[in-house]
């Protein structure tokens, strides 16, 4: 029994070895040219028809979210692959689509530069929000500050909108002593 064993383990080593002095092969074979496999999440924006967006639309059926920048410009990235004119005929839309499960940066920003409790409201692809984060301070770029409570000290909120996605949340409360988590 122990004789028949032995040349079935060997077998089975070579067989082993074998894939992998195969797939060592093949992995020095693929090119390594200026085209490199990427994926749509990969750093820098390498594969992004554009850097920034206003106008942008998330396709909400596709998981990681989808995005499309429908911002006008005066021509479309060489980057973009479905380049058309607008419609009104001022500039050219690039209709690439892309997936990434982060939203892309805006190239306006937004009068906050976080918000723990955002409202917004959409009556096409892209919301109106505004941030109701209640605040010790209004951030330099509120336009509207509100005072939401006459406490000491008094609690603030700003009631800009922004059309697009709120952005990011805050890691800190939504009252702060120095007027962040805005």
């Amino acid at each position: 029994m122990m004789g028949t064993s032995r040349p079935i383990v060997l077998a089975t080593l070579v067989v082993i070895a074998g894939h992998a002095a195969a797939a060592a092969a093949a992995a020095t074979a693929r090119p390594s040219g200026p085209n490199p496999i990427r994926l749509p999440t990969s750093a820098a924006g390498d594969g992004r028809p554009w850097k920034c967006c206003d106008f942008v639309v998330r396709d909400p059926k596709l998981r990681p979210p989808r995005w499309q920048c429908n911002d006008v410009v005066k021509e479309c990235s060489t980057k973009c692959r479905d380049c058309e004119k607008s419609p009104a005929g001022d500039g050219f839309v690039c209709r690439d689509w892309i997936v990434s499960p982060l939203e892309p940066p805006v190239c306006t920003p937004r009068p906050w530069e976080c918000c723990d409790a955002p409202a917004c409201v959409s009556w096409d692809d892209i919301p109106t929000c505004w941030c109701a984060d209640n605040l010790a301070v209004c951030p330099r770029s509120c336009k509207n500050c509100e005072l939401v409570q006459w406490n000491k000290p008094p609690v603030y909120r700003c009631t800009d909108q922004f059309h697009g996605y709120p952005g990011p949340k805050c890691s800190s409360p939504y009252i702060s002593s120095k007027g962040k988590g805005n």
